[in-house]
């Protein structure tokens, strides 16, 4: 019955067509995430308490249970990591579908906000398209409109404090594209949730490569230890190596890498099941 439920709101409204061009959110897919913001502040504590606890983090039984929870609850957003340069191709290209009209807020970032562990940039939630009106409708005191202009220049200044930026979605679906966080390791729900079980975060259109030799390893360098939130390195003798299977795709060591050792590249067999590869395509790798 929930599946049917939840079948016909995405029927009714969305934002992405199965082409990856933008349409407009219907009312039923409006009101819903309504409420679904009102009772993210539920979700995000549950997801806390879980991603908190040993047993979750460290036991292969815990684990398996988090990975289920997470796949199968349509309520907790799953997210596209991104470089910054994509998430300034998605705020441009928002004031371009958008007829000039105002689909860019930002305000407090909700899981810390939600769970009391303010740290700064506290106001890091970018919210987009229907999410930015759902936003500011529903918490006019904390989300305030701005442009794309602004919204690029907030992106990377957050890529310089070595936030990671993800694309969510709610229903783990394209048509309910909704924010770009920018993530920590930890407060950040989602990103705990994927790095104790790997669920909530998916791998991006980009990938980051390394030549070894212009490594000059974690004493004189080392910034992608510090950089990369997903734990896609590991120090081997001298170097610093990525693991690219462990990679996500946000560019972060790749801007600091005193040794210009590393760049982004499009990820071979990106499906782009969630963020249309449509949408990115043209955005220039950091």
């Amino acid at each position: 019955m929930t599946g049917i439920i939840l079948a016909t709101f995405l029927v009714l409204g969305h934002i992405f067509t199965a082409e990856g061009k933008v349409a407009r959110e219907g009312r039923v897919h409006y009101r819903l995430h309504s409420i679904y913001a009102r009772l993210e502040p539920v979700v995000i504590h549950t997801a806390d308490f879980f991603v908190s606890r040993r047993f979750f983090r460290e036991n292969p039984i815990g684990r398996a249970i988090l990975w289920m929870i997470g796949k199968s609850n349509a309520l907790i957003p799953h997210g596209v990591v991104i470089p910054t340069s994509a998430a300034i191709r998605i705020v441009r290209d928002i004031e371009k579908h958008s007829d000039g009209q105002g689909h860019i807020a930002v305000g407090p970032c909700v899981c810390q906000r939600v769970l009391k562990r303010p740290r700064e940039p506290l106001n890091k939630d970018m919210t987009i398209w229907y999410g930015a009106e759902i936003y500011r409708n529903l918490f006019p005191e904390e989300y305030r409109e701005i442009d794309s202009d602004e919204a690029a220049n907030l992106l990377r200044g957050f890529h310089e404090q070595g936030l990671a930026p993800v694309a969510e979605f709610c229903m783990q679906s394209r048509r309910w594209m909704f924010v770009i966080c920018n993530c920590d390791a930890e407060v950040c729900c989602p990103t705990r949730l994927y790095n104790a079980a790997g669920v909530s975060l998916y791998p991006g259109p980009f990938l980051a490569r390394q030549e070894t030799a212009k490594c000059l390893g974690p004493k004189e360098c080392g910034a992608c230890l510090d950089r990369c939130h997903f734990q896609a390195n590991r120090v081997e003798g001298d170097k610093v190596l990525l693991e690219s299977k462990k990679c996500l795709g946000c560019g972060l060591c790749v801007t600091t890498c005193r040794g210009q050792a590393r760049r982004l590249e499009k990820r071979p067999g990106y499906r782009g099941r969630l963020l249309p590869w449509e949408l990115i395509k043209d955005a220039e790798p950091a």
